[in-house]
């Protein structure tokens, strides 16, 4: 058992030696201690450092293999520092997503109906053979299906935001896109957002990019920060056509009291000056004690955005209600061919 263990934790070690420069995969920038560079802003500077959150989320009210109903809701607020501003967007609605067939084409078919706010989706049909869906040789299914039309959604709140009149836009997560004509999309809204002087970006809370020799690069960027004694940074990584189209990626340090890094997505026209007076307007929305560096709008947003399971579980119960027994005893068979895990965790 103890050689067992040795082997593993050499292997471990092995994986951890970071070497003293690289690129990030799929990037064109070239990392080591002088891609690293510190950040700070005048604590009494009198400027406005204004950004506007945008998070969505979602929760299953029912799925069988062929058809999802899904609760959601996308939120966007407004915040100069610390203080939350007047203003708010908020949608609610459920998904319906159906698998159909047209000939021998495969299609996922999506309906949205609101409850509370204007999401303005249309009738939706995506070809599940679409190289966007797709997930190597197989064609993309019901799960990915399902959560476009939330995405979809926060695309449209940055239009929202920019009426409020916020100069910087925060969307949770990358800028990646990865749906049939989400890259349009958010291509319309970039242009909207640079046609009113604003900017589009994307944080996310954990990232899975890698070196070319296969490395964490978070893990070799904090490397780079502690050897130049830099409690607050940034990196600058570059650009790549598979981990974000349009938009230049960095990594960021916003507070001396925070424990990791997060990547930060930047609509590719933004110049320097404006990222670095984005990362100002972070930095001083970073400084929740609870989690510190991560910027309070995007947690608030995250707060409000939440869909808790006894929301989607009391809109299940009113749909089964509606339906007759034969109906409702059909439904839940097509639903148990999903849940063999559950029986089996329930078992302990």
């Amino acid at each position: 058992m103890e050689d067992y263990l040795d082997h593993i934790t050499e292997s471990v070690r092995k994986s951890l030696k970071f070497p003293e420069k690289t690129i990030a995969h799929g990037f064109d920038g070239a990392l080591d201690e002088g891609c690293i560079a510190e950040i700070g802003y005048d604590e009494d500077s009198s400027e406005d450092l204004i950004i506007s959150a945008i998070d969505g989320g979602s929760n299953t009210i029912v799925k069988t293999p062929t058809f999802a109903l899904v609760l959601n809701r996308v939120y966007c607020n407004k915040f100069d520092r610390m203080r939350k501003l007047d203003f708010v967007e908020l949608s609610t609605f459920i998904s319906s997503t159906r698998v159909v067939t047209e000939g021998d084409k495969v299609l996922f078919e999506t309906e949205t109906y609101p409850q509370q706010g204007a999401c303005p989706l249309e009738r939706t049909k995506i070809n599940a053979d679409d190289p966007d869906m797709r997930i190597g040789r197989m064609r993309g299914d019901l799960e990915r299906a399902i959560s476009m039309a939330r995405r979809f959604c926060e695309w449209t709140f940055v239009s929202r935001a920019l009426g409020s009149g916020a100069e910087f836009i925060v969307m949770d997560g990358s800028l990646q896109t990865a749906f049939a004509g989400e890259s349009e999309l958010a291509n319309r809204v970039y242009e909207e957002a640079a046609s009113k002087g604003a900017i589009v970006a994307g944080l996310s809370k954990s990232s899975m990019i890698y070196t070319s020799e296969g490395y964490p690069l978070v893990g070799f960027l904090n490397v780079l920060a502690k050897r130049r004694g830099l409690s607050k940074w940034i990196a600058k990584v570059g650009r790549s056509e598979e981990w974000a189209p349009r938009a230049e990626v960095y990594f960021v340090k916003l507070h001396e009291g925070a424990d990791r890094a997060f990547r930060l997505d930047v609509f590719e026209r933004a110049g320097e000056a404006n990222v670095a007076r984005l990362v100002k307007s972070l930095q001083a929305n970073s400084k929740y004690f609870a989690f510190p560096g991560y910027p309070y709008a995007l947690i608030d947003a995250h707060t409000y955005a939440r869909v808790g399971g006894e929301e989607a579980m009391h809109i299940r119960d009113l749909i089964l209600d509606k339906l007759d027994l034969e109906d409702a005893s059909r439904l839940e068979q097509s639903e148990r061919a999903l849940m063999g895990h559950d029986v089996l965790d329930e078992l302990g």
